[in-house]
C-alpha cells in the first residue's frame, strides 16, 4: 500500500552498514490485542493536550503521534484539548516550553520529543529487481504523520460522536459553552467509582501489559480500565493520501524551502500506523515519570527490511542563550549509562538563571522492545549539525529530506559526547526480523527526571520494577506511607454582601479541576476555574454584583470527587 501522490526522491545506495543478518531472539506476536479499530479516515484537525499529573507535568501529545515543541503560556489552561485545524498553530503557545519540573516551578526541560521507526524501503518494485532505500517515519521535529480518527468515538453518551477528534484522555472533561449536557463532569468513568448515566467505559486499555499481571487483575477495555492517573490514547499513520492528511505541520509552506513546494508530510511514505498511549501518575514512585506505548503496524502489502525503532529527545534545560556555552539550553549536556540503558540530558554548570531548584536530570529509557532486543545504540548531536560533506547533505533537524542520514543515526551502536551545547540525543533499538504486512511491533518508552544521577536511577529502577508489575492498580504502585489528603472546598464567608465571594480550595495532587456557581434551581451561573491547578491550596473569586439576592451553590469536581459549599446573597 503506497501513498498516493508520492514524490521519489533517490538518496543514494544501500547503507553498506545494513546488517545482512539478523541474530535477533525469536519473535512472535503478543497474545493479547495489540491495535484498536483501523479506518483509513483522517481526523478532523490536529488536537495537542498537556498531560502529567505529577511531578514531570505539561508534557505536550498531539493526535499526530508528535510529542513535545507546544508549551501553553503559564496563565492558560483548557478544560478540554485544543483542536487546530490545518495549518493552524497554537498562538497562545510557548514553543518548546513542555516537560515541566517540578510541577508548578514554571522550569522546563523538554524542547522537543519523538518516535522515529525506519527502515529499508522498496523504493522501485518492477517484478525483477528491488531497490531498497532508506524511509524514515518522524514523530519530531516535523511529525510526518496524519491524524487519523478514531472508530470506538462514534457513538459516546456524553459527548455524541467525537471519532474525528483523534486524542482522547482518560480524565477529559465535558467542556462548556458548546451545547453538551453535563458540563464540567468527566467523560469517563474512573475505575471502582459508579458511573454515571451520561459516561463512557475508557476503551483504550492496554492488554499487552497482561502478561505481567496475575489474574483476576487483567486490564479488560470492557470494564473501561485505566492503567494510569491519566491515561492518553492517539492514532497517526502516514500511508493516507497526502492530500488527505491533517498534521503539525501539514501544508507544507513553501516559503520554507524555496522553490519548492512540496508538502512537508514526508516525500515518501514508510506505510506504518502508530497508536500513541501515554500514562502519568500524579503520586507514588511514578510521579517523576511520563510512560509512552507505540503499537506500530506494516500497512503495506509488502514487507519492511531491517526494522529500527529510535526515540528522539532535543532537551533544552531552560530556554535563555543563543551560542554554545551560554545559559539555558545552550550549556547542555548528554550522557548514557550502560547499567541503567539510559541515555540522559543535564546542566553543564549545574545552574540557571531564575530557577528556584538547581536544574536536575532527564533521562529516556526502553521499558519493553519486541524479542527483549533492548538497547542497541545511542546518538547525541549538536544543534545544526550536518551529516556528510557533499554540498547535497541534508541538515538532521530539518526533517524534509535526509532519511538515509536519520537511519544511519538509527543503526549506529556508537555514542559521542559534546561540549556544552543545544544537543539532541536519540536511543536505539534494532534491527528487527522482516516486518511483514500486517505485522506490529509493541515498543515501551519513559522518560524520567531526577533531582540529580542518583535520583535519576533510583527513578529509573523503580519504572522497571512496577513496569515488569504490569502497571497494577494505583493503589499498589502508591508509597506506602503516603496518605491521601482530601480535596477542601471553603468560602471565606458563607453570608456575603460584599460584591465578591472569596473562595479557597485545596488539592491532593496536580489535576484537572471545574469550579463553578450554581443558583438553587441548579442552573449554572458562572464557570470559575477550569483545568489544571496544582497541589495544595488554591484561590479564586466570584464576582457577584450582578447576582439577585439568594441561595447559590459553588461546587468543585477534582480528583474524582465533589465538594459543594452554600453561600447566602444578601442585597
Amino acid at each position: 500500500m503506497r501513498k498516493m501522490s508520492v514524490i521519489l526522491i533517490m538518496v543514494g545506495t544501500v547503507l553498506a552498514a545494513l546488517p545482512s543478518s539478523y541474530n535477533q531472539p525469536e519473535y512472535s506476536q503478543s497474545e493479547y490485542r495489540l491495535l484498536g479499530e483501523i479506518t483509513n479516515e483522517p481526523a478532523w484537525g490536529w488536537t495537542h493536550w498537556w498531560t502529567g499529573v505529577g511531578d514531570l507535568a505539561d508534557f505536550t501529545i498531539t493526535n499526530t503521534v508528535q510529542g513535545g515543541y507546544f508549551g501553553r503560556k503559564w496563565h492558560q489552561y483548557h478544560p478540554y484539548p485544543v483542536i487546530l485545524a490545518e495549518n493552524d498553530q497554537p498562538d497562545t503557545a510557548q514553543y518548546g516550553n513542555v516537560g515541566e519540573y517540578p510541577a508548578g516551578s514554571k522550569q522546563y526541560y523538554i524542547y522537543a520529543c519523538g518516535l522515529w521507526f525506519g527502515a529499508m524501503y522498496p523504493a522501485e518494485i518492477d517484478g525483477t529487481d528491488t531497490t531498497w532505500e532508506p524511509n524514515v517515519v518522524k514523530g519530531a521535529y516535523r511529525c510526518d504523520m496524519g491524524a487519523m480518527s478514531v472508530p470506538e468515538m462514534e457513538q459516546t453518551n456524553a459527548m455524541s460522536d467525537i471519532h474525528v477528534i483523534g486524542l482522547y484522555f482518560s480524565n477529559m472533561i465535558i467542556p462548556s459553552g458548546i451545547g453538551y449536557n453535563h458540563e464540567g463532569q468527566m467523560v469517563f468513568v474512573v475505575p471502582g467509582m459508579t458511573p454515571k448515566d451520561f459516561q463512557d467505559l475508557w476503551p483504550f486499555a492496554d492488554t499487552s501489559l497482561n502478561k505481567y499481571r496475575p489474574a483476576g487483575q487483567k486490564l479488560d477495555p470492557a470494564n473501561g480500565d485505566w492503567v494510569s492517573h491519566e491515561d492518553t490514547y492517539a492514532v497517526g499513520g502516514d500511508w493516507i493520501p497526502e492530500n488527505e492528511a491533517v498534521g503539525v505541520w501539514v501544508p507544507y509552506k513553501p516559503d520554507d524551502w524555496p522553490g519548492d513546494s512540496l508538502r512537508d508530510y514526508g516525500l515518501q511514505s514508510l506505510g506504518v500506523r502508530v497508536e500513541q498511549r501515554t500514562y502519568s501518575w500524579a503520586r507514588g514512585a511514578l510521579r517523576n515519570t511520563i510512560v509512552l506505548n507505540f503499537k506500530i503496524r506494516n500497512m503495506n502489502d509488502f514487507p519492511l527490511k531491517a526494522p529500527y525503532f529510535s526515540y528522539f529527545m532535543d532537551n533544552d534545560i531552560g530556554h535563555s542563550g543563543s551560542n554554545p556555552g551560554d545559559d539555558g539550553g545552550w550549556d547542555d549536556r548528554v550522557g548514557y549509562d550502560a547499567a541503567h540503558k539510559v541515555v540522559y540530558t543535564y546542566d553543564d554548570n549545574n545552574f540557571e538563571s531564575g530557577w528556584d531548584n538547581d536544574p536536575g536530570y532527564i533521562g529516556c529509557i526502553f521499558l519493553e522492545t519486541p524479542g527483549d532486543v533492548g538497547v542497541t545504540g545511542c546518538e547525541s548531536w549538536e544543534n545544526d549539525s550536518y551529516l556528510g560533506e557533499d554540498a547535497d547533505s541534508i541538515q538532521l533537524d530539518s526533517e524534509h529530506l535526509g532519511d538515509d542520514k536519520k537511519y544511519e543515526r538509527m543503526i549506529s551502536t556508537n555514542f559521542v559526547p559534546h561540549h556544552p551545547s543545544d544537543v539532541r540525543m536519540l536511543l536505539n533499538s534494532g534491527p528487527y526480523p522482516e516486518m511483514a504486512p500486517a505485522d506490529e511491533y509493541n515498543y515501551t518508552v519513559a522518560i524520567v527526571v531526577g533531582d540529580d544521577l542518583n535520583d535519576l536511577f533510583s527513578n529509573i529502577d523503580s519504572v522497571r520494577t512496577l513496569y515488569t508489575n504490569g502497571f497494577l492498580p494505583w493503589i499498589a504502585i502508591e508509597e506506602d506511607e503516603l496518605v491521601k489528603e482530601p480535596v477542601g472546598l471553603r468560602l471565606v464567608s458563607a453570608t456575603v454582601t460584599s460584591r465578591e465571594v472569596q473562595i479557597r480550595y485545596s488539592l491532593p495532587y496536580t489535576c484537572n479541576v471545574n469550579l463553578s456557581v450554581f443558583d438553587a434551581s441548579g442552573r449554572r451561573v458562572q464557570a470559575l476555574e477550569q483545568g489544571a491547578s496544582p497541589a495544595g491550596e488554591s484561590e479564586a473569586a466570584w464576582d457577584a454584583s450582578e447576582a439577585a439576592s439568594g441561595v447559590y451553590f459553588v461546587r468543585l469536581l477534582a480528583a474524582g470527587e465533589a465538594r459543594t459549599a452554600r453561600v447566602l446573597i444578601l442585597k
